[in-house]
């Protein structure tokens, strides 16, 4: 008998880990485990505390502290106790620490393993920085390195530990949930080293292949860039082909779908499982590494039978393209006229009271891309005028002033000035105004044109 488990009260499932001492606090006293009067001994405590941090947060005076910052002073204390508690191996037996330990000793316990966690996501960090991906989409690094050394900046775990201060845009492929201040940033470095260490056995060059097969810009795209390579690598272990090259055909893809048609979602699984299993031997990586593999076996298989059940399996096993080897037309916004025939123009074209003198003289004297650019965005014209402007431009010179401005992202375009984004506005309506032809070629056209400023 002595050997049976102790049965627990408390179902972890029930706490939330975000606000895991409240919830804690909740459960144990609905589960008779806290007394009234042992819930009101640790609210009193906490209150005690919170007075305490006040004052050491107000240089000594605690009566003039607004009531928002004492709210966030006391989230954080209690955040800070949740950090100890959730180190005991039940819920009930960290209830019952609650029952036998000073909230005060506890609040202590919590800073060491705050500071603890601190320690471990710089180091980890570190590590991942030293060995990061080079890609050129720009929000790996911005929000990696950049974003990551912002946080540990900003980071006040004393009064404010369940803050973030960051939005970390960039996504991981197992998304962090119900976690705050260091522990969401510890989880979200954790799947970054996972995923990093996964993409550094792959040459950069094969991975730029690839995700120029999910999209010509995926540069500017919030996109995971984990994901792609994964169920690459894994169709090239399904169809027999070098894992590292991420080189699937098309033919390929008609294989894996004839392969993956019928199945059950469990035998799916298991397919992918023993593909996993030989990627794992092939690219020689770490165990943890192969956990998170793992981990995201079913995610990818769920992503499979949709695709299947949409005919778009090419969607999921991507297909890599090579822009470099496209035929590209340069076009220059680089050659301008003389600073000061330029400056007499503008304000020829500004004085001007009628629309139709200002278009005249646009055409007659404007002969480059760069000039009629700078006259569209420093002659203050209506947005009326910038479409009969742009009504009189060649296919190929609206193609390439649609590559120049309409590749901002929808965050560059915060910043753009008032005649930029009439420009930007003029361009998109004139756009949906064309034929469905002209703009399917305006759009593959913008593609293969490269732009000298």
């Amino acid at each position: 008998m002595e050997n049976i488990e102790k049965i627990s009260k408390l179902n972890l499932l029930h706490l939330n880990s975000e606000h895991y001492f409240q919830s804690l606090l909740e459960q144990a006293y609905l589960a008779g485990l806290l007394s009234q009067k042992e819930l009101e001994k640790i609210q009193l405590e906490c209150l005690t505390l919170l007075a305490k941090l006040s004052e050491q947060y107000n240089n000594g005076d605690s009566s003039s502290i607004r009531v928002e910052t004492a709210e966030k002073i006391l989230t954080s204390l209690l955040f800070t106790i949740g950090i100890h508690l959730k180190t005991h191996i039940s819920p009930d037996e960290a209830a019952e620490a609650l029952k036998r330990e000073p909230i005060e000793q506890l609040y202590q316990l919590g800073k060491k393993q705050l500071d603890k966690m601190i320690n471990t996501s710089k180091l980890l960090h570190s590590q991942i920085t030293s060995k990061l991906l080079d890609t050129p989409n720009i929000y790996y690094r911005s929000t990696i390195v950049d974003g990551i050394l912002g946080f540990f900046k900003l980071y006040r775990p004393d009064f404010f530990a369940q803050e973030i201060h960051i939005t970390a845009d960039y996504p991981t492929y197992h998304q962090v949930n119900g976690l705050v201040g260091i522990e969401f940033i510890k989880q979200y470095l954790e799947n970054i080293y996972y995923e990093n260490d996964f993409l550094n056995r792959f040459s950069t060059e094969n991975i730029h292949h690839l995700l120029c097969g999910y999209h010509a810009d995926y540069q500017k795209l919030l996109i995971n860039l984990f994901e792609p390579v994964f169920i690459s690598a894994l169709g090239c272990i399904l169809v027999h082909a070098d894992a590292r090259s991420l080189k699937l055909s098309l033919s390929d893809v008609a294989y894996l779908e004839e392969k993956f048609k019928n199945k059950t979602t469990a035998a799916i699984e298991q397919e992918l499982i023993c593909a996993a299993e030989k990627l794992v031997k092939n690219l020689s990586l770490a165990e943890q590494t192969w956990q998170y593999l793992k981990k995201s076996i079913k995610k990818v298989s769920r992503a499979i039978e949709l695709a299947l059940s949409m005919d778009t399996l090419d969607k999921v096993f991507l297909i890599p393209q090579y822009p470099e080897n496209k035929p590209m037309l340069q076009c220059s916004f680089s050659s301008k006229m003389d600073d000061k025939l330029y400056k007499k123009i503008a304000e020829e074209i500004m004085c001007c009271q009628s629309s139709v003198e200002k278009i005249r003289i646009i055409k007659e004297k404007i002969h480059s891309l760069g000039d009629l650019a700078d006259i569209l965005l420093d002659t203050e014209l209506s947005e009326t005028e910038v479409s009969a402007v742009l009504k009189e431009l060649s296919p190929a010179e609206f193609a390439a002033f649609t590559k120049k401005y309409l590749s901002y992202t929808q965050w560059e375009e915060v910043d753009l000035r008032a005649g930029e984004v009439i420009l930007l506005h003029c361009l998109r309506r004139h756009i949906s105004m064309l034929p469905p032809q002209q703009q399917a070629w305006i759009k593959e056209t913008a593609k293969v044109i490269h732009i000298i400023e």
